[in-house]
């Protein structure tokens, strides 16, 4: 095409239009299935430690947002 010939949306975008609906879907469904899997974690989530029982609490690793005191922090109970 010579300089000034050109007529704007005369151009072919079929594969423009390929790539970018082939990103539209990858990132709905790849949100949609990050959505899915933070709902079942939360879901299915389980305390390995008792919080109301301070002696096992401690036994654990800070899990209960509490450092271990006195005898529990040397691992003798």
């Amino acid at each position: 095409m010579a300089e000034g010939e050109y007529v704007p949306g005369s151009m072919d975008i079929s594969e423009q239009r390929k790539t970018f609906d082939l990103f539209y879907s990858l990132t709905k469904w790849g949100s949609i299935i990050i959505v899915a899997a933070v709902v079942v974690l939360a879901m299915t989530r389980t305390n390995a430690v008792d919080c109301s029982k301070s002696d096992q609490a401690a036994a654990h690793l800070n899990a209960c947002g509490k450092l271990p005191h006195g005898d529990a922090a040397a691992g003798e109970h």
